[in-house]
């Protein structure tokens, strides 16, 4: 996973591991699950830009966990969650661009 999301020009800010952060408080996870928080900060920094309310959905996160031997990966697309709060000019063709790495990360993994 971290060299997809390098090679496609994002970089990794942080990983949550919910296993090891509830074993940490006591509690128990069968399954492994990871977040991924990534940007680009070349788009991210046009984006708040251009609309600082787009903050709350930045960085865009991939989740990658195992259940039942099938490791599934997921993300939202930045297309239709920037969009949603924000109409300003610009934002569809940035978060497509943004979205165009994610779907280059998740492919880079099949």
């Amino acid at each position: 996973m971290e060299g997809s999301i390098v090679a496609n020009d994002l970089g990794i800010l942080q990983v949550h591991d919910f296993r090891r952060l509830l074993q940490a408080k006591g509690m128990s996870l069968e399954h492994n699950c990871r977040v991924y928080e990534v940007c680009n900060p070349r788009l991210t920094a046009q984006l708040i830009d251009i609309d600082p309310g787009l903050a709350h959905v930045l960085p865009c996160r991939i989740s990658m966990h195992d259940q039942g031997g099938v490791t599934t990966v997921t993300t939202p697309m930045p297309s239709a969650l920037m969009t949603e709060f924000s109409h300003a000019a610009n934002v569809a063709r940035l978060a497509r661009t943004f979205e165009a790495g994610l779907q280059r990360v998740l492919r880079g993994l099949l």
